[in-house]
């Protein structure tokens, strides 16, 4: 006779979120899906775990973050009556030290034993839940306790972060995400939370933090556009609390978009759009006109996707106006919001407005104001702007689009990338006996 005991706790969980067996199956299959895993989880597998089978990894991360959505709040292992708790990074928390949790984070990516378990993490949409300005602000102290003994630090670190901030925002631009960015890593372990935790001056020490903080929001978008979605969010999260040690309202705003826009890039509509309205009022109040316009492309977008299309237009509006006003002498990546990179977030809103000719008008704008170094942005809107002339039926169009996507591509360490290719390859192949689409098809298969 069995001695394998019914999961009671999971049975009251189904029971809170009005699930039964087979609506717990496409939930956990849905998650797996999102993070590249194709699992598909079957009523009868939901059943054997409510009855007690213990589900395998990664299962267990994806049950937990299928809970939480629905829920709305965090849930342990235990709270599901999972005896083996999925993989978790460093321990978060709004009241830690977000110093100690980057050098946590960094390290265990960098521990070969510890990485493939960071690996095993979860997007996770209650970790989407950031504090205001305010609220941050008031819960962060100058932390000096706990400050190495060591070789004080000033301003000639804070001018190597800048040099630092400005190269790997050039490679990440020119090379894709996933190029340098365990280097990028190494640096932040091995020297950045070093000289955050060495004696200085507290303008210096504020100026270590806001650079950190950049680094951090780099080194997110690199994962999230290496496909390491949970790690990027973690490093989001991260440089959004670094940025309130520092007292900076600038770059918490970009943590924040940073956020939302990855959020959005996932199909989280919702989430995306608090988030970047949390990002625009806090933009308004502490952020220069060229930040503001920046948020509010993004603010734009995520209307336009949520089918908004008067607040879509009057973001895209104020978008326009405010980057008009601003200085855009600035070299400082953080500090500059180019030309091309507003057209293609108002091409992106006007193609989920179904504005598709105004939208492919804005994409050749984008693409002719981009700099040349900026190969990454320039291959994604070459092939956004290739579906869009696919999708109005313009063909010849496309196909000379996709020609020059095709040439762009090699070298570039890019899942977003990868992913325009595979969907080149799916929407050419209706017409794989045109000749040029056939000579296309094969030359990409050597990619």
């Amino acid at each position: 006779m069995s001695s394998q005991q019914p999961n009671a706790r999971l049975a009251l969980l189904l029971e809170e979120a009005g699930w039964n067996a087979t609506q717990l199956a496409h939930a956990v299959s849905a998650v797996a899906s999102e993070h590249g895993h194709d699992l598909t989880v079957y009523r009868s597998t939901a059943t054997r775990w409510i009855s007690g089978t213990h589900p395998r990894p990664p299962a267990p991360a994806y049950i937990l973050e299928a809970f939480s959505r629905r829920l709305g709040r965090p849930l342990s292992a235990a709270d599901v009556g999972l005896t083996r708790a999925p993989a978790r990074t460093p321990d978060w928390s709004w009241e830690a030290h977000p110093v100690h949790h980057l050098a946590k984070l960094t390290h265990s990516q960098l521990d070969p034993s510890r990485s493939r378990l960071l690996g095993a993490e979860v997007y996770s949409l209650t970790a989407l839940a950031i504090p205001g300005w305010e609220d941050l602000l008031a819960r962060t102290t100058a932390r000096r306790a706990g400050v190495m003994a060591g070789r004080r630090v000033g301003h000639t670190e804070v001018e190597a972060l800048q040099s630092m901030t400005a190269f790997f925002a050039t490679s990440s631009g020119t090379f894709g995400g996933g190029h340098a960015r365990t280097a990028l890593t190494a640096y932040l372990a091995d020297d950045v939370t070093l000289w955050l935790l060495a004696p200085a001056g507290e303008h210096v020490h504020r100026q270590l933090l806001t650079q950190a903080a950049q680094l951090t929001i780099l080194l997110g978008n690199m994962c999230a556009d290496d496909g390491n979605n949970a790690l990027g969010q973690h490093y989001h999260r991260t440089a959004a609390h670094l940025a309130a040690e520092a007292q900076d309202p600038h770059t918490y705003t970009i943590a924040l978009r940073a956020l939302a826009s990855h959020a959005l890039d996932l199909g989280h509509q919702h989430p995306s759009l608090f988030l970047t309205e949390q990002a625009a009022a806090t933009a308004t109040r502490h952020s220069s006109p060229l930040t503001q316009s920046f948020i509010q492309t993004q603010l734009a977008l995520a209307h336009a996707r949520a089918h908004d299309r008067p607040r879509a237009l009057l973001a895209l509006h104020n978008a326009e106006v405010l980057h008009n006003r601003a200085d855009q002498n600035a070299s400082d990546p953080f500090d500059s919001y180019p030309t091309a990179a507003l057209h293609y977030q108002r091409a992106r809103t006007l193609t989920a407005l179904g504005e598709h000719q105004a939208a492919d008008r804005a994409f050749h704008a984008s693409l002719r104001a981009r700099a040349t170094q900026a190969r990454r942005a320039r291959v994604l809107t070459t092939a956004l702007l290739a579906e869009s002339q696919l999708f109005q039926g313009n063909l010849e169009e496309s196909l000379t689009t996709w020609k020059s996507f095709v040439t762009d591509y090699p070298g570039l360490r890019s899942t977003r990338a990868t992913a325009s290719l595979t969907t080149m390859r799916q929407a050419l192949r209706p017409y794989s006996t045109h000749p040029d689409v056939a000579l296309l098809i094969e030359e990409a298969a050597t990619l």
